[in-house]
């Protein structure tokens, strides 16, 4: 009786057309949405949100960019436990709040949840990037998947759940054109070079198909598969490339998988470099662990790191 006293006594204070305090379990306005201003967020956040986690200013500040763009009807509700106490919504709420106040936005409103239930609960899956890419296109592996993230991360970004669809769509052709160009490769060398950061080597051989150069991607990869293979002659360029990566990718500053794969990266332009001035691999690498960043100065490395199917540059 005291907390319907309490819920009705601060109701009538109260800006908003709902009271979020019940001890019944329920979605509110008969299932409909209810259209929220700035305003009312501003007094949800003051007045019922004294048991939350705390909140992260760079996730509202991604949320406001988002619904200064468009606001999303994603179908995920605004929740409040028995108590009135907010516990769900709290960055989209803040991000709302920031917006000019002539807005409403619609939000479907549930309460009387069980105070704690998050704690005993378990959580839903995270929705990941990979698993939007596969919801949009089911014929999306996880192999594919893992080179168009190797490809973001080369070029300074990471896969993102609201553009990887559009990269997806972007880079796939390439990335399945490279995959194919590789597979000799990987049967050949039985697993034994590269083996660990395969996405490295596809997501290189997808933007040497880019620029118009999966025929030397190629002919490094097979370079460095006949310098393994004591039946097959090898070249200058196979034998320092495949040294320096051996030597410097184990225990050591490079060994880490993220250091390795930009390593190596910077090993394959360097190679295609080097194959640009003679095809028959007969220049060595000429990298040193000293000199290797320099080969970010290079107009290959600089290139690669931009270039996408569309604009080719």
């Amino acid at each position: 009786m005291t907390v319907q006293n309490e819920a009705t006594s601060k109701e009538d204070k109260s800006p908003l057309k709902f009271n979020p305090i019940s001890d019944e379990y329920k979605v509110l306005n008969n299932g409909y949405p209810i259209y929220l201003t700035p305003a009312d967020a501003d007094y949800i956040l003051m007045h019922h949100n004294g048991d939350n986690r705390p909140k992260k200013k760079a996730q509202v500040s991604k949320i406001r960019k988002g619904i200064e763009n468009k606001f999303r009807k994603d179908g995920q509700p605004i929740t409040f436990n028995t108590n009135g106490d907010l516990t769900e919504k709290q960055h989209t709420l803040d991000a709302v709040s920031q917006m000019p106040s002539d807005k409403k936005f619609p939000f479907f409103v549930t309460v009387g949840v069980e105070p704690d239930c998050f704690t005993k609960t378990v959580p839903a899956k995270n929705r990941t990037p990979l698993d939007e890419v596969q919801r949009q296109d089911s014929s999306c592996i996880a192999t594919e998947y893992s080179t168009l993230a190797a490809i973001l991360a080369r070029q300074g970004d990471k896969p993102h759940t609201q553009t990887i669809v559009r990269n997806w769509e972007l880079w796939k052709v390439k990335i399945r054109a490279s995959i194919r160009s590789c597979d000799d490769f990987w049967n050949d060398t039985n697993g034994q070079v590269f083996t660990q950061i395969k996405s490295t080597v596809h997501a290189f051989t997808a933007i040497c198909h880019v620029d118009y150069k999966e025929g030397q991607a190629r002919m490094i990869l097979d370079q460095v598969s006949d310098h393994i293979n004591p039946d097959e002659p090898s070249t200058p360029l196979a034998e320092s490339l495949y040294n320096f990566f051996r030597d410097n990718t184990g225990d050591g500053d490079y060994g880490h998988n993220k250091k390795k794969e930009l390593f190596l990266f910077r090993s394959l332009c360097t190679a295609l470099d080097r194959l640009m001035e003679n095809e028959f691999g007969d220049l060595e690498l000429g990298l040193t662990v000293d000199n290797l960043a320099d080969v970010d100065n290079t107009e290959t490395y600089k290139k690669f790191i931009k270039i996408n199917p569309l604009s080719r540059k």
